[in-house]
């Protein structure tokens, strides 16, 4: 996924940026009212629009979550047990549920498109994280959209020999899964097989230390925004111990 470098929180430290989206996934969880939660939702958008993040972007990837997300707010309206439940009642219910499951997805979303990937795992690394799993860490994230472009590749390909994989039946499913998996397997066992020996070739390991060509810098302003963004998670986690 594309970052936004330089623009709002992509300006933080990686280590910044995490601590951030895990005490916002806090406070979404212990969000006791739709409007609370309302309120997140609006500070996650501005976070949005400050890294500018293009609307259209934005809604082409997570469309498909807020559908659910509908989904999950019409459920909690009409499939509810208890009939004696108002209908205000539940729609509050329903709001503050799929507010809570978008606030999360959506700092996720934000969390993704401000942080670059090697930037995080060079800073977990400089932390004491052993360098192999950094390494692992970093492939991962970058064999992502390798690998989505893969399947498409493969999905247009089945297309063209007139395997029906984009039909929206049991069958279309079936065929993509089974014209789509053997080749991305493949593909994905040629592709680690190649690293493998590139990283062997190297002597990838040999030692328990590496140098790093460059480094994150860690600024006063990312320690205040930790600070404040654990201060907030601890206070609204403790609201909610006690409440209960």
């Amino acid at each position: 996924m594309t970052t936004c470098q330089g623009r709002g929180l992509s300006r933080l430290n990686p280590l910044a940026n995490l601590t951030l989206l895990v005490s916002f996934c806090v406070l979404a969880i212990c969000a006791q009212s739709p409007a609370q939660a309302g309120i997140l939702f609006a500070a996650v958008l501005a976070g949005h629009v400050a890294s500018r993040i293009p609307p259209s972007i934005l809604w082409r990837r997570v469309r498909g979550i807020v559908i659910f997300a509908l989904v999950l707010f019409l459920s909690q309206l009409f499939l509810a047990s208890g009939g004696e439940v108002a209908w205000g009642a539940r729609a509050a219910s329903g709001i503050q549920m799929s507010l809570r499951f978008l606030n999360i997805v959506l700092a996720s979303h934000l969390f993704v498109s401000t942080t670059s990937a090697e930037d995080l795992a060079y800073t977990l690394m400089r932390l004491g994280l052993p360098y192999r799993y950094g390494f692992t860490l970093l492939i991962a994230m970058r064999f992502v959209p390798y690998f989505r472009l893969q399947s498409n590749t493969v999905l247009q390909a089945q297309m063209v020999r007139g395997i029906g994989v984009d039909r929206p039946s049991l069958r279309g499913i079936w065929c993509m899964a089974r014209y789509t998996l053997v080749p991305l397997v493949v593909t994905a066992l040629g592709k680690v097989e190649s690293l493998a020996i590139s990283m062997e070739g190297r002597c990838f390991g040999l030692h328990p230390r590496r140098t790093f060509l460059r480094t994150v810098p860690f600024r006063p302003a990312d320690a205040v925004v930790m600070a404040a963004a654990i201060a907030a998670a601890a206070a609204a986690a403790t609201a909610t111990l006690l409440t209960r």
